[in-house]
């Protein structure tokens, strides 16, 4: 397991109305792949990405400004950001993240997901 860490689609998002209501007309036709994590995604900030021997990611932890984990994927209901897109990753490219520490931290995501606490 290669564990690997971007900071890739994190940029803030506009809050544009039309593109609200578009997205909001999407959504009664075609189901969220992320239900439960489509609104925590604008507050990602680093992303670690578990990727397999070809560089396709397998699992995926968003953290916040503060360094916690706002998402993962996929976990439950949710196929993923990254692990539900065609993206390949280089791993020469990224910076190393310890397999170990993303363990740990997946571990406690499944125990208590930060998108289901109060």
């Amino acid at each position: 397991m290669t564990v690997i860490a971007t900071t890739l689609a994190t940029e803030p998002r506009s809050n544009a109305v039309p593109e609200r209501l578009l997205v909001k007309a999407l959504r009664t036709v075609i189901p969220a792949a992320n239900p439960d994590l489509e609104a925590h995604y604008h507050s990602v900030r680093l992303w670690w990405i578990e990727l397999d021997d070809r560089g396709t990611p397998q699992r995926e932890i968003g953290f916040d400004s503060s360094g916690s984990p706002v998402v993962a994927g996929p976990i439950g209901r949710n196929m993923g950001f990254w692990t539900d897109s065609p993206m390949m990753f280089l791993v020469e490219d990224y910076e190393a993240v310890s397999p170990r520490l993303f363990e740990e931290v997946w571990a406690r995501i499944e125990a208590n997901p930060p998108w289901k606490r109060p």
